[in-house]
């Protein structure tokens, strides 16, 4: 049985939107569409643009997920697995 409140899939894929407002606008959407995602403060070393933050989500998820943050018009800057 899964454990809801700390839940973490086996593997992950954040999607790194470069602020905290942009990615808590994007953890609403998902929850809108019942799906698990949360804020997370990305490192420097992780990506392109240096210290942004984002939201990580079940990589099986991904198509899902970039589609639901397409029509809610939130750009992702990048997808990290």
């Amino acid at each position: 049985m899964i454990n809801h409140s700390s839940y973490r899939p086996d593997t992950v894929c954040t999607a790194v939107t470069g602020s905290m407002t942009m990615a808590l606008k994007a953890q609403k959407a998902l929850a809108k569409q019942a799906i698990r995602a949360t804020a997370v403060k990305v490192s420097k070393s992780s990506t392109r643009t240096g210290c942004v933050y984002g939201i990580e989500f079940d990589y099986a998820l991904t198509g899902t997920v970039k589609a639901i943050l397409d029509s809610a018009g939130i750009e992702i800057k990048e997808y990290l697995r």
